[in-house]
């Protein structure tokens, strides 16, 4: 997932009947486009490795020219042996010189799978049943037994309904000894609240997984997850 921000760095200008200076000098400094690349929140498990995707940069200039690919700077990073919240700050200067500044959201658990069997990797074709849409929903393998997915909720209020990124809700399948399957770390930033599912199963046949997501409010809808 992306996200755009806009930002704008204002300075003061200083100055007196008497220094002329500062007259010419715009107290507007160029503002670049940056966008996180890959997930935020991020979910890493712990003892891994968190592979950084970064961040991509570009700023406009008064001119129409565009400057692509900006350089960024990691201001600090996160440790993967130790479960908690942590925020990754990134710094892009603009043309100027002028730092700007973007954070990345990273949660780290300590969560145990099993590998009773295997999820299958990849781009699933996501359903809210009853409503027949949704969006396309990646599953990656993190660890023995446990899977990013996405977006629990099917990509349908991020992806079929248009709301962006802020309105997906990334988790985690975790695989338990016992064979059955369960959700963590499930949150829709857009509307603050935590998201699960129930009663999941996997039809191994189809290569289908079903589940009620449920949101911290009681909200809730059936899901279908089909792999493409």
């Amino acid at each position: 997932m992306k996200k755009l921000f806009l930002i704008f760095a204002i300075f003061p200008l200083l100055f007196s009947c008497e220094d002329k200076e500062t007259e010419g000098i715009s107290t507007v400094t160029p503002a670049p486009h940056i966008e996180l690349l890959g997930d935020d929140p991020a979910v890493v498990i712990k003892g891994t490795e968190f592979e950084d995707p970064g961040v991509y940069a570009e700023e406009y200039l008064a001119s129409g020219d565009t400057l692509t690919d900006l350089e960024f700077k990691k201001l600090n990073d996160v440790n993967t042996n130790v479960p908690g919240s942590y925020k990754i700050t990134y710094q892009v200067n603009n043309s100027e010189g002028v730092p700007f500044y973007i954070n990345r959201s990273v949660n780290v658990a300590d969560i145990t799978g099993y590998d009773v069997f295997e999820l299958p990797t990849g781009v699933y074709d996501g359903i809210r049943v009853g409503r027949n849409a949704g969006g396309d929903i990646t599953i990656t393998k993190l660890t023995t037994g446990i899977y990013s997915v996405s977006d629990l909720m099917a990509g349908y209020y991020e992806q079929y309904a248009g709301y962006g990124p802020a309105y997906g809700a990334p988790g985690v399948f975790v695989i338990q000894q016992d064979g059955t399957i369960t959700t963590e770390l499930g949150y829709v930033s857009g509307w603050r609240e935590w998201v699960k599912g129930e009663n999941i199963t996997f039809d191994e046949g189809t290569n289908t997984i079903s589940y009620t997501m449920v949101m911290e409010s009681g909200f809730s809808f059936d899901v279908k997850l089909t792999l493409k």
